[in-house]
C-alpha cells in the first residue's frame, strides 16, 4: 500500500484516508443511527404502514401535491432521464461504437470456441 503525504494527515495513493489519518475513522454517529433506526422499525407495524400509506393516497387523491410527488416514485418508478437535443448524434454514436465493439468481442469470441469432440 502506497501512502501519499497530504493537508490533512496521510492518504493512500487512490484519495482514500491511509493508517494514522485521525479524519478516517469513520462516521462518529453511525451506531447511533443505526440503532434509531432499528428502535423505529420495531415500533411500526405492518397495520401502521397500512394506515400510513392510506393517509398518503387520501391526500394524494385530495390533490395534495407533496404526497403525490412523495408516492409516485415508489409506485412507478423514477422519471426517466430527459433526453437533451443537442447530443443525440453524440449518444447515437457512442450506441454505434459499443454495437460494434460487442460485435468485435462476439466475432473474437466464437474464433477461440473449440468444437465438439465427436464420438
Amino acid at each position: 500500500m502506497i501512502i501519499a503525504p497530504s493537508t490533512n494527515g496521510l492518504r493512500k495513493v487512490n484519495g482514500q484516508f491511509g493508517e494514522g489519518n485521525k479524519y478516517g475513522r469513520g462516521n462518529p454517529h453511525a451506531r447511533k443511527v443505526a440503532q434509531l433506526r432499528t428502535a423505529m422499525i420495531e415500533s411500526v407495524t405492518v397495520e401502521d404502514m397500512r394506515a400510513i400509506v392510506m393517509a398518503l393516497v387520501t391526500q394524494a387523491k385530495a390533490g395534495d401535491i407533496a404526497s403525490i410527488k412523495f408516492l409516485l416514485p415508489y409506485l412507478v418508478g423514477a422519471a426517466p432521464k430527459p433526453i437533451n437535443p443537442d447530443e443525440i448524434e453524440i449518444d447515437e454514436m457512442k450506441l454505434e461504437a459499443r454495437l460494434v465493439q460487442e460485435k468485435s468481442q462476439e466475432k473474437r469470441r466464437r474464433a477461440f470456441t473449440i468444437p465438439a469432440l465427436q464420438d
